[in-house]
């Protein structure tokens, strides 16, 4: 997945946890309330910055941190989870767990992975693939059509069912979802905003340029949703602009690395090859011994 679409998912998810706070939690099955939504800008005392997804401290004052994973989580993630959590705790000095949500099905990850020879972090994973949201929209679509009010579940749904790789035709979903909308007054009118700017995310990414400003027209976007997607990406892409720089570092390290030890084996080669030069000085011209260790003769000369 490209480093964009990863930062729309970032901000679709961070869009709907801000708006929906506790009642994202309980549609994941954590029934607690969300006492305070904490900073998700951490600075440790190397002066790394660290950009959480989302943090926040619950109501029996423990912490969780809500990380939203496409694929994995790989090794690499769990290890970055645990450094959040650690200095994640280390500043509110209260106990941090760490839920991971998955866009694919259960079986692309593991619920512990050891980090480390002595830590251990047993994240919670929810599988979002697992979830039938073809189902749930049916039966959205059946309430709208008798003017039942969603409830605030269905809403959350209709939100995230389009983010799942396993539906290929989303704009179709997104057609159909347009669809619900017109009829706010099914909706809670204070969350409005919320839905249109997420829904209005998904057109704009994974509609293709022909058929994506019909579906905005049906969606009817306001000031206040363009303005809610500008700060969500905002914020979103300083946690990308440093995992990118990270990534480049790391990879300029291992180049170095790899780099390092191609000259050392040259180097070791060298160094093999005049300790054969030597031996061989006297006992054959340099010439010769320049055919035997590939070594220039002014080279074998001088040793």
């Amino acid at each position: 997945m490209n480093r964009e679409i990863h930062k729309i998912y970032d901000t679709i998810l961070k869009l709907i946890i801000l708006s929906y706070p506790d009642e994202f939690l309980l549609y994941l099955g954590i029934e607690k309330s969300i006492k305070h939504i904490l900073h998700t800008e951490i600075i440790t005392k190397k002066g790394r910055q660290l950009y959480l997804d989302f943090l926040c401290q619950l109501e029996d004052n423990t912490l969780l941190n809500i990380e939203f994973q496409f694929t994995g989580p790989y090794k690499n993630d769990l290890e970055r989870f645990h450094d959040y959590n650690i200095h994640s705790e280390c500043e509110y000095d209260s106990r941090c767990e760490t839920l991971i949500i998955s866009f694919r099905k259960e079986g692309s990850g593991q619920k512990t992975r050891k980090i480390g020879k002595t830590k251990s972090l047993h994240p919670e994973i929810i599988y979002l693939g697992n979830t039938d949201f073809k189902k749930i929209l049916n039966s959205i679509e059946n309430k709208a059509k008798i003017n039942l009010k969603l409830t605030k579940e269905e809403e959350i749904s209709l939100m995230i069912m389009c983010l799942l790789p396993k539906y290929k035709n989303k704009k179709i979903m997104l057609k159909r979802i347009c669809k619900i909308h017109k009829k706010q007054n099914l909706f809670d009118l204070t969350k409005i905003d919320t839905f249109k700017a997420v829904i209005g995310l998904e057109i704009e990414n994974f509609v293709n340029k022909e058929k994506r400003e019909e579906l905005k027209g049906e969606l009817n976007m306001t000031p206040e949703a363009e303005k809610m997607i500008e700060q969500a990406l905002s914020e979103v892409s300083k946690k990308h602009l440093q995992l990118e720089k990270e990534e480049l570092i790391e990879k300029g390290r291992k180049d170095g690395i790899k780099e390092g030890r191609k000259d050392g084996i040259k180097e070791g080669r060298n160094e093999e090859k005049k300790e054969i030069a030597k031996k061989l000085k006297g006992k054959l011209t340099p010439t010769e011994i320049s055919k035997i260790t590939g070594l220039t003769v002014s080279t074998i000369l001088k040793l």
